[in-house]
């Protein structure tokens, strides 16, 4: 495989995963939140930037949670761009594969997002 169709599978891949990656890198920064505060977070709880200045890990993971949400957030607008280059893609099967799995993945992190169980989208950006 030549290295321009490799990273365009690699592209393809990543813009594809990001939202759900961004749902789990959030919900593992809620349990960090847990395992630093003793308690499930609430908006009555410390603020993310208030742990982050106790615990200096919580707020790498607090950053990586802000990229990912851009990232996740660019993503549609990645997918349009990489449409250019579907020449690198073997075939319109593959394509439709990711493409499946890209709508999957953002449905699921938009349903995440309005559902928001336990509330912990109100902590964050609180």
């Amino acid at each position: 495989m030549p290295k321009e169709r490799q990273l365009a599978d690699r592209l393809h891949w990543g813009v594809a995963l990001m939202p759900i990656v961004t749902v789990l890198i959030f919900y593992s920064m809620v349990l960090h939140a847990r395992l630093a505060l003793g308690e499930w977070p609430s908006r009555e709880s410390l603020d993310p930037n208030e742990i982050s200045s106790a615990y200096i890990l919580f707020g790498f993971h607090c950053m990586l949670t802000f990229v990912s949400i851009i990232l996740a957030s660019l993503s549609p607008l990645a997918w349009i761009v990489l449409l250019s280059q579907t020449h690198l893609i073997p075939s319109v099967r593959d394509y439709i594969v990711r493409f499946s799995i890209f709508v999957a993945c953002l449905s699921i992190t938009l349903w995440m997002g309005y559902t928001d169980p336990g509330n912990y989208l109100d902590w964050f950006a609180d």
